[in-house]
This record gives structure tokens, C-alpha cells and sequence, in this order.
């Protein structure tokens, strides 16, 4: 069995508790390790989300890449797209944004791309990254980086050009306002980044918005998740208050984009997947779509409908990127909100598929809520039900044993999926950034019927649960 020295390491990118499985020693370690196997030279991007110890994390980890004598760009505090985006000027040859993403603020970490956005997973050079950290010096053997024998003026530049306006000067070629509707917009940022690159686009624009929990920092207590249904229960109250057409929130680094009715009820992203997949179908007939399987049956109807290629992913970003780039998709939809674009060299974009959604609502001049209907005819799911389980590998195999005599098809990838008759399904996955499973149910005929259905699948999985979650009051058709 592969040991894993620290605990941060993730699938998909390094996160993990402050400062007891990441600090300031972690990632000097870290930044000399990722360019020593990466044999990095020119310039690495570094930026930072809201958190209480990004910014002492950040330069602990610039401190350390100057050291090894790389040049740094500081972006400073910024969405993680924006961090994508510098991936892809020149000179650039990788990215590191100190972010956790939407998890607590005890937590912090690192999303780490090489050039023009290409994904780092444990797969594809974090494992290595890790073992060379395993054979660096403990901390109680010394700093990871002295930098007393080196002169402050002999160590590569650091550089702080804004890079915001470029960036917003591509969404804008990538998006012109004259296709873009400018129905009344209510924001949320949830305390996060989003306000940094947000906040100036919408006003270039011209769109007309307003902004819940706007500023950086501090964070929810529960965290900076969009579909945390406290924070949507809040959402949904703020845009009571005025005549919204449309709600817009994003995670804590702003890569994650959820869309809000004129009630302020939260869309489902499953149904907002199928609304950008069609779109960009429609504009180019064929292409790949990337898709993440917790609920795939609407996906694949569109992607089908169109003549497109339907391209089956693991969940997580690193996985979309990668799956992105190998067929040349032109856009991924991922459950947890992530939505990524072949035109932004296959990366995940909040603030983009916020522009797409704006020049859907412009090309078909309906509401959000009305082209949500003709899906939601179709197709019916309840939310993605999160539960800490004891023994999450028993508990699969548990459900595995009993589904599977009536089960039409059962299939691993990623997790579990149970398909029945083709009437509905359930599947189950262990997230790659919390300690956690995750419960997927959709149906093609009756919600009600899917609710029963739902419940007794949590009534077989109840004596693995780890917590008091009351799941009745969790379970509704979306």
C-alpha cells in the first residue's frame, strides 16, 4: 500500500486543515518539491483567496519559489480563474492559488495548473511532488528555506502587474454586450473573491446589478458553498427585498457559478448543465461534451439530440480539465457547479458561464425559470444528499450486495451507480475534498416515487452514518 506522508494531498489538488496538515513550512516544501519535478523555469503565478491565512501562506510559498530561483507573479488576492488565466500569457510556466475553495475557513490549500491551464492531479505529478517533500528535512531539523545566505537583491524579481483588465478584456471579446441580456441581476459573492473580477466586468458590461455579502472576507461560518441550503435560504430571502430576473452566486475562489429564478429559488446545476450543453451544441453541431455521472440522464438525452460526443468524467476539476483537453470539448458541466470551456483552454470559469447564461436568456428571450420547465417535464432529482459514513467501503459493498439482484444495470466508475429499468437511478461517491459521501437520485417518471425509492436507500445505508443527519428533511424533488 502507497503511504502517504501528508494528509493534504487530495486527488485533485492539496487542501487540508490550518496549520496542522498545511502551514507555511508545508508549502515552501511544497513550491520546492512542484519545481524541482517540474523542472520549472521562467515565472510562476501565484494569487490567494479571502482566508485568514492565505495571504501569510502566499508568501510563504513565493518566498520559497524565489529561493529556487524562480521569478514570481503575484497576483494577490483573486478568483481562481484568474490564476487560469495567467497560465496562459507568456513566460508564465505554471500557477498556484492558495485556496480551499468552498470549504471552511480552518481549512486552506493549494490548486496548482502548469501552462495554458493544464491540471495537476496526484495522478499526473502530485504524487511525485509528495515523495519528494517526503525526503526533505522535518521541521524540527530546521526552516524549509533559509534565505540568510542570499541577498534580497539577488533573488528573481517579483512582479505585480494587475492582470484583471486583460482578463476582462478577453471575456469581453468572448462575450459582447450586445448579445448579452441585462435583465436585473442580485450577486453573491458569499464573502469570497468574486467582487475582484465581478465587480468590474459587470460594470463594464453595463449590467444592472446588486451585491449580497460582497466584500472579501470574512467568510460563512459553514463555509462559502452556493448550495449550502442555509446560504440559499439566505440568497433567497436577500432577493425578496427587490424585483430580480436573476440570481447569480459563487463559491469562496469563484470557479463554482449557481443560478437563482426571480423567486430567488436556487436551479439546479444538473439542469443548468443541460441548458449550456445545448447551447454550445447549437453553435457547434458534434462536439464533445465532458460530464460528471452523480446525475447524467438529461446530459446525455441533449448531448444525443444534438449528435454530440458525450464524454464521461470523474468528478473533480482536474479530471474535467483533463477529459476537456483530450477530446477537445467545448464545454464540461460538473454537479458541484463547476462549468468549463473550450475556449478558455479548457479551464472551469465562474464568471463565464455567468455570460453564457446572459446571452441564452438574450437568444431565447425567456426566463430562467421557463426553460428550466420544458427539462424538469422530463427529468426529476432531489439535491445531493452529503453523509459521513464509518466505513464508507462496507457501506458500498453493502448496497452493492443488495441492489444488485434488481438492479438493470450496475456500473463503477467514479462511485457507484445503480440504474433500474431506466426509471430512475441512484449514485454514490466518495468527494475527493471533504470526508464524505455523496447521494445522487433522479427519476424519468414520478418524483414522488423517486422520494420513496431515496428513502429507503438512506434507511439501508443509516448504520454507517457518523452523524445525527436528519435525512427526511434533505429529501424533496428539485
Amino acid at each position: 500500500m502507497q503511504e502517504h506522508p501528508y494528509s493534504a494531498f487530495r486527488l485533485g489538488d492539496v487542501r487540508g486543515i490550518y496549520p496542522d496538515e498545511i502551514n507555511e513550512f508545508f508549502v515552501q516544501k511544497f513550491a520546492m518539491a512542484f519545481i524541482r519535478h517540474f523542472e520549472l523555469e521562467g515565472i510562476i503565478a501565484v494569487g490567494r483567496d479571502m482566508r485568514e491565512s492565505s495571504l501569510s501562506l502566499q508568501n510563504a510559498l513565493m518566498d520559497a519559489i524565489q529561493q529556487s530561483g524562480v521569478r514570481v507573479h503575484d497576483l494577490g488576492l483573486c478568483t481562481t480563474e484568474l490564476g487560469y488565466f495567467a497560465s496562459t500569457t507568456q513566460s508564465i510556466s505554471a500557477t498556484i492559488i492558495v485556496t480551499a475553495s468552498h470549504n471552511p475557513g480552518a481549512y486552506n490549500g493549494l490548486k496548482c495548473v502548469l501552462q495554458n491551464g493544464i491540471a495537476v492531479t496526484y495522478d499526473t505529478g502530485l504524487a511525485e511532488v509528495e515523495h519528494i517533500m517526503s525526503q526533505m528535512a522535518d521541521p524540527q531539523q530546521g526552516p524549509a528555506v533559509d534565505i540568510t545566505d542570499q541577498r534580497v537583491d539577488d533573488m528573481p524579481a517579483r512582479l505585480a502587474e494587475d492582470l484583471h483588465p486583460a482578463y476582462i478584456r478577453f471575456l469581453k471579446q468572448q462575450f459582447p454586450i450586445d448579445t448579452l441580456s441585462h435583465a436585473e441581476l442580485a450577486l453573491n459573492g458569499l464573502n469570497g473573491t468574486a467582487v475582484t473580477l465581478a465587480g468590474e466586468l459587470t460594470k463594464e458590461l453595463g449590467l444592472p446589478v446588486t451585491w449580497f455579502r460582497k466584500l472579501p472576507g470574512p467568510m460563512p461560518s459553514q463555509g462559502a458553498d452556493p448550495v449550502n441550503p442555509m446560504l440559499t435560504r439566505q440568497m433567497k430571502k436577500y432577493m425578496s427585498h427587490q424585483n430580480y430576473d436573476l440570481g447569480i452566486a459563487w463559491d469562496g475562489d469563484s470557479d463554482r457559478c449557481v443560478f437563482f429564478d426571480s423567486l430567488g429559488d436556487l436551479i439546479p446545476s444538473y439542469y443548468i448543465i443541460g441548458l449550456l450543453a445545448e447551447s454550445y451544441l447549437q453553435q457547434y453541431p458534434g462536439a464533445a461534451i465532458v460530464y460528471d455521472t452523480k446525475l447524467c440522464w438529461n446530459t446525455e438525452k441533449v448531448i444525443s439530440q444534438y449528435g454530440g460526443k458525450a464524454v464521461r468524467s470523474e468528478t473533480g476539476h482536474a479530471f474535467m480539465k483533463q477529459r476537456m483537453r483530450e477530446n477537445n470539448a467545448v464545454y464540461g458541466g460538473e454537479l458541484s457547479s463547476h462549468h468549463f470551456f473550450g475556449d478558455f483552454h479548457h479551464c472551469d470559469s465562474g464568471m463565464m458561464a455567468m455570460l453564457r447564461m446572459l446571452q441564452i436568456l438574450k437568444r431565447t428571450d425567456a426566463t430562467i425559470s421557463e426553460l428550466v420547465a420544458g427539462i424538469r417535464q422530463n427529468n426529476a432529482c432531489t439535491p445531493e444528499i452529503s453523509l459521513s459514513l464509518e466505513e464508507p467501503e462496507r457501506a458500498f459493498s453493502e448496497l452493492a450486495r443488495y441492489y444488485s439482484a434488481n438492479a438493470t444495470d450496475v456500473y463503477q466508475f467514479d462511485g457507484l451507480h445503480f440504474n433500474f429499468d431506466n426509471v430512475w437511478r441512484f449514485s454514490m461517491t466518495q468527494s475527493k475534498t471533504e470526508p464524505v459521501v455523496r447521494f445522487n437520485f433522479e427519476t424519468r417518471e414520478d418524483g414522488d416515487s423517486l422520494l420513496s425509492n431515496a428513502l429507503e436507500v438512506m434507511d439501508r445505508i443509516s448504520p454507517f452514518k457518523s452523524d445525527e443527519t436528519k435525512i427526511a428533511d434533505l429529501l424533496f424533488i428539485q
